[in-house]
């Protein structure tokens, strides 16, 4: 059963990032730390439609792409560059902000920038900067995204 990031992500929203535009999407498919190599794509499905502040209209179910940046057998930056949209390729820069493995029924976390809830021992390192690939760690040796994976995307500061 998959869980309401709108519910779950909206004190995400709240925070100190209150004018913060966000992007909810869920990733399309496994991603293995130990067999991914930098610029492996990456792809998430848009769960909402946003106006970014550049004005670009993201509708919901829009394909966002990206690729791993860096990749250890405990590690993962990613970043997302560009948007399908309207049968072209449009380039946009977005950073994970937060994270949410659904494995059950809906109720409401407080999640904060950084979070990844349903993933124990995993951390999530927000990349502002140019390259905004934020980066997914983890206590143990096999890192792994799994598809479904509930992404919470924003332009990077």
């Amino acid at each position: 059963m998959k869980i309401c990031l709108v519910v779950i992500f909206a004190a995400l929203s709240l925070t100190a990032q209150s004018n913060k535009t966000f992007i909810q999407a869920e990733l399309s498919k496994t991603i293995k730390a130990k067999s991914a190599k930098p610029g492996d794509a990456v792809s998430a499905s848009t769960a909402n439609a946003v106006v970014l502040p550049d004005g670009i209209k993201v509708p919901k179910g829009t394909i966002l792409l990206g690729e791993v940046r860096a990749a250890s057998p405990a590690s993962l930056a990613i970043s997302f560059d560009q948007a399908e949209l309207g049968g072209k390729k449009t380039p946009l820069s977005l950073s994970i902000r937060a994270a949410m493995l659904p494995t059950g029924p809906q109720s409401t976390v407080a999640a904060q920038a950084g979070a990844v809830i349903g993933m124990p021992g995993v951390t999530l390192q927000v990349d502002d900067s140019p390259q905004h690939a934020s980066k997914f760690e983890s206590s143990a040796k096999d890192l792994q995204l799994n598809k479904g994976l509930q992404l919470m995307l924003a332009p990077p500061e």
